[in-house]
């Protein structure tokens, strides 16, 4: 169903559109072309502005097992406390691979 670009709710369930995702998982890999922690604290954040963009519910973020990792927890840990990001966590126990849970902000104009 389409519908017109000045719609802030959506006509059948009354929900705000911009609160709303497509239910897709944007895939990204930080860690594994000799990034360093800026780089890759640099891509983490294009991959959330991406997925934001593209409506996307969430980010796996492959971050391997060494420092970067650690670096890209403690960015979340601020990132969810700032209110930035709903919740992170490994994705199915791979501790290189985090899954981002993504908060969509209330679009005001």
């Amino acid at each position: 169903m389409g519908v017109d670009g000045n719609v802030t709710h959506c006509p059948k369930c009354d929900s705000e559109l911009a609160l709303q995702t497509d239910g897709s998982v944007l895939h990204a890999d930080i860690a594994h072309q000799r990034e360093t922690i800026p780089v890759a604290l640099h891509k983490l954040q294009q991959a959330l502005d991406e997925a934001r963009a593209g409506r996307a519910r969430a980010v796996r973020l492959v971050v391997g097992r060494g420092l970067i990792r650690d670096e890209i927890h403690r960015q979340l840990s601020w990132l969810k406390h700032s209110g930035e990001v709903l919740d992170y966590g490994h994705d199915d126990g791979n501790t290189g691979a985090i899954v981002i849970r993504l908060r969509h902000e209330t679009r005001r104009g």
